[in-house]
């Protein structure tokens, strides 16, 4: 088969950080808060109910570009096993005017030639009807560069931050009602159905991206779930091992294929997946009165004691025990062979393996559970990124952004979507035999992520041009999906206190060296009392009080 080339190395990185190796991957918990809300109290936190955030978002209306080959089940993503012959346009109707913008977004890998050098732009400018000149920030750094620019007042006329980024920066709710327009009046209820591919984007997305009672970013709603463990499947079936059924069996299979000797060892820190394999909440559980955190529940300290046994029986490659950041290569080397990371690293990691070997195949784990029994699968925030319109400009400015916005907005399948991910058909990229889209030279130089960031999509599994990988990521999706946490606070817009927020940590790296083996597991007890005293007990109070306002008590 040959295969296309990664179109930009950026998503391979963002798509990581949207699961288990950023920075977010500290604690489930620092995922599970939104990024603002309504009413907004300093560091106290706020809840706002989605129904009170109804009137405030675009009303929603389905864009059906292509019918999937595997549809997803209950909120999974849909699957497409094959580019279309043809691809519908969406976005003739609602083009630019001509204006010129800058545009701030992460950028993971070299800066591309810049506008008048780089005919990507060229082309997707002129299918837009407005130019677009970028702004890339390095992506590795991109928390202190965006600290800097709020800080600073200083920002694009589109800018792009991960929630992540937003959820560490202090006072964001305050800064964005300084910066950045309220787009309610251009997007609430029906005013969005003059941009029907925003129409289309998913509401719970949307509501994360009210700020201060107003509408003011508009969302990338992510697909249901950001990390599990990603295993050697071609390296367990030439050994002649069966995919284990609970956490037994994972430990089982691990001592097996265990072999210092011969620079292989089973796992990375899968610490996170193990929390979900024992059933723990991803935050809070609720139940005969009591609201009950992840942390104090015998689930998270049964992953924790299963961690400990893991890494005590020397199953963690050396380099990971250490903390490094190596695990992906490790993995995709066969250096270890179970993994936790950001499903994005899947088609990653066969992008950058399979056409040196063509035999390299990467699964997902079933969602098993530690007994056999059902696991709890951790959801993902609806919305992983937020853009953001900057503040002051003129009316028909505004429109004219969301002009693009929608055009950057256009699903798989689409003439649009083509444009702003591949460019020109016969210049930037041409289909292969698969029909699939592969670069040029002129594209591997030119085309970058840039419009692909300022803006999000409904998610789809889209990477027909990897053997097996459409088939069975949904298959697991649409099995995985089942055993989604359900979640005392959904629907609710939550932000946190901040010193709730701020124990968190602390006890995330005691945990580390508890399972390490640098703290005896006694240790636990101590971290759980710091943390419910430097802010574990305020942020209970906090969420039970939600929960009487809401009248989920």
């Amino acid at each position: 088969m040959s295969l296309p080339p990664t179109p930009a190395p950026s998503r391979r990185r963002f798509l990581s950080l949207m699961g288990a190796t950023g920075a977010t991957a500290l604690s489930a918990g620092m995922l599970s808060g939104c990024s603002g809300g309504a009413g907004e109290t300093g560091g106290g936190g706020s809840a706002s109910a989605a129904t009170d955030l109804n009137d405030l978002i675009p009303t929603f209306q389905p864009f059906e570009a292509v019918v999937p080959d595997i549809p997803g089940v209950a909120g999974a993503p849909d699957g497409f096993t094959a580019y279309p012959d043809s691809f519908v346009r969406a976005a003739a109707d609602v083009r630019g005017s001509g204006g010129h913008y800058t545009a701030m977004t992460p950028m993971w890998g070299p800066v591309p030639p810049g506008l008048g050098n780089n005919s990507f732009y060229d082309h997707v400018n002129d299918r837009i009807g407005a130019t677009v000149e970028f702004n890339f920030q390095d992506g590795n750094t991109i928390i202190d560069k965006m600290n800097a620019v709020v800080a600073g007042r200083d920002v694009a006329d589109i800018t792009m931050f991960p929630d992540w980024v937003i959820n560490l920066i202090p006072q964001f709710n305050r800064a964005v009602g300084e910066l950045f327009e309220d787009l309610t009046p251009y997007l609430a209820g029906d005013a969005a159905l003059a941009y029907p591919l925003l129409a289309n984007l998913d509401s719970d997305a949307w509501r994360a991206n009210v700020f201060n009672e107003q509408l003011q970013g508009i969302p990338w709603p992510s697909e249901p779930f950001s990390n599990w463990i990603l295993y050697r499947r071609d390296l367990l079936e030439e050994y002649g091992l069966a995919v284990p059924a609970d956490s037994e069996e994972l430990f089982e299979l691990g001592k097996e294929v265990n072999d210092p000797d011969n620079n292989r060892w089973a796992f990375g820190d899968i610490s996170l997946t193990a929390r979900q394999i024992f059933g723990a909440p991803k935050q809070w559980r609720y139940e005969n009165g009591e609201l009950v955190h992840m942390f104090e529940t015998e689930e998270w300290r049964a992953s924790v004691e299963f961690m400990r046994r893991v890494f005590d029986a020397g199953l963690v490659h050396p380099d990971l025990v250490a903390q490094g950041d190596n695990a992906k290569e490790l993995l995709n080397s066969g250096q270890i062979l179970f993994n936790q990371d950001g499903l994005g690293a899947w088609h990653e990691a066969y992008g950058q393996i399979l056409g040196d070997n063509p035999d390299f195949r990467l699964d997902l784990l079933p969602a098993l559970g530690h007994d056999g029994g059902d696991p709890v699968l951790h959801r993902n925030d609806p919305s992983s990124q937020s853009v953001f319109v900057r503040k002051g400009m003129e009316p028909k400015q505004i429109e004219e952004i969301l002009a693009i916005v929608n055009f950057c907005a256009a699903p798989f399948g689409t003439q649009e979507y083509m444009d702003y991910r591949y460019g020109e058909e016969g210049v930037h990229h041409e289909r292969n035999e698969h029909g699939a889209p592969e670069l040029t030279d002129l594209g591997n130089s030119e085309v970058n992520d840039g419009y692909y960031f300022i803006s999000g999509r409904p998610p789809a599994i889209t990477e027909s041009q990897y053997p097996d990988f459409v088939a069975w990521k949904t298959a697991w999706y649409n099995d995985a999906i089942a055993y989604a946490e359900e979640d005392p606070f959904s629907g609710i817009r939550i932000q946190r206190p901040d010193r709730f927020s701020a124990a968190e940590l602390p006890l995330t790296d005691r945990v580390a060296d508890i399972i390490r083996g640098r703290e005896d597991l006694s240790a636990l007890d101590t971290a759980i009392d710091d943390w419910r005293r430097d802010g574990g007990e305020e942020g209970r109070e906090f969420y039970l009080e939600v929960l009487q306002e809401h009248g989920r008590d």
